[in-house]
């Protein structure tokens, strides 16, 4: 059975993280070459100018082998849609990955647009969000600076070697929540948690606290705390976790501004994909099945594609039609108008 000229699949890439288990290997992605401690396995990524190692293979099909980055500069309007970009040369601007926390992560933060431009550290900063897909019994991510705290008292607080976590709010989470974490918000994932990202393509980490953790190397690992004195926390007190109206039913879209858009479907469904036709989007099959139209095969529990967009002479045949079964649990991520 062939798989839909609209939708692309790639290899996984295995990240060995310190803070890391077996659950990727053992459930979702037993492909994976790497041992574990594996903490993330990249999805859909376009990541680094210097070295391939982040960027997304091409699994199967006649461009099997092919990095997603190459196909990119060969065709961006093929591949990115009309995507906006004051880049030379375009680049994927989102990134997709599962992350499985055995440990407490590091308490870190992300710059912002302008913040990492200014920098030199690339064209975009790091906004993310989370979709729990597992949670232990008590499992909490650690999300925003309480009230009566700020960047710099946060930064004073370990400096002298005190915990980092009573200046952070503590919220409990489980299967089904989705978080939004604008770039500037401080964070943690707590241990036990096993979730799926979106993000902006960017590796940029600045780690606030690590509890005196080592790496794999066995050596401590840095801590970036000048670099985190230039960050500014997102104004506003942002709904944790996101509501949804438990009636609710089709498509609804958790995340509707910033740098990425977020839709989510759940049950039997009919109908139109929700993204732009114009524009790439990201499809992950997290429950049930799915089809796509133009293609015999169905994707299942864990299956990941990047979306092609709609070719000119298609522009007018409107949302790439699919089918959902009972119990489905889908997502798409997309890129709105004017995202660089």
């Amino acid at each position: 059975m062939s798989e839909s000229p609209v939708l692309l699949e790639f290899l996984p890439i295995g990240v060995r993280r310190p803070w890391g288990g077996r659950r990727l290997l053992d459930h979702l992605r037993p492909q994976l070459a790497v041992e574990a401690p594996v903490g993330e396995s990249w999805e859909v990524a376009d990541v680094g100018e210097q070295q391939q190692t982040y960027h997304s293979v091409v699994a199967r099909g006649p461009e099997a082998g092919r990095t997603l980055r190459s196909l990119i500069e060969q065709s961006p309007r093929r591949i990115l849609g009309l995507v906006e970009s004051r880049l030379e040369s375009p680049r994927l601007p989102l990134l997709f990955k599962f992350i499985d926390a055995a440990q407490d992560l590091s308490v870190q933060v992300h710059p912002d647009d302008d913040l990492a431009i200014s920098l030199g550290l690339g064209p975009r900063g790091k906004s993310e969000a989370w979709i729990i897909l597992e949670a232990v019994p008590g499992a909490r991510i650690q999300i925003g600076l309480r009230e009566g705290w700020d960047v710099e008292r946060l930064v004073a607080l370990v400096r002298a070697g005190e915990e980092s976590s009573i200046a952070l709010n503590q919220v409990a989470v489980k299967r089904g929540d989705i978080i939004r974490l604008p770039a500037g918000t401080i964070h943690s994932i707590g241990a036990g948690i096993l979730l799926a990202e979106i993000q902006q393509s960017s590796d940029v980490t600045w780690r606030v606290d690590d509890g005196d953790r080592v790496g794999l190397d066995g050596k401590p690992r840095e801590l970036h705390l000048d670099q985190v004195l230039l960050t500014t926390p997102p104004d506003g007190s942002p709904e944790i976790p996101i509501g949804r109206d438990p009636g609710a039913s089709g498509w609804w879209r958790p995340i509707a501004d910033g740098p990425f858009l977020l839709d989510e479907l759940k049950g039997e469904f009919t109908g139109g994909w929700p993204a732009d036709p114009q524009r790439f989007s990201i499809l992950v099959v997290l429950a049930g099945q799915l089809r796509i139209e133009g293609s015999e095969a169905v994707l299942g529990e864990g299956d990941v594609r990047l979306v092609l967009p709609r070719r000119a002479e298609e522009s007018d045949s409107g949302a790439l039609q699919l089918e959902s079964s009972a119990g489905s649990w889908i997502l798409c991520a997309s890129s709105p108008a004017g995202v660089r």
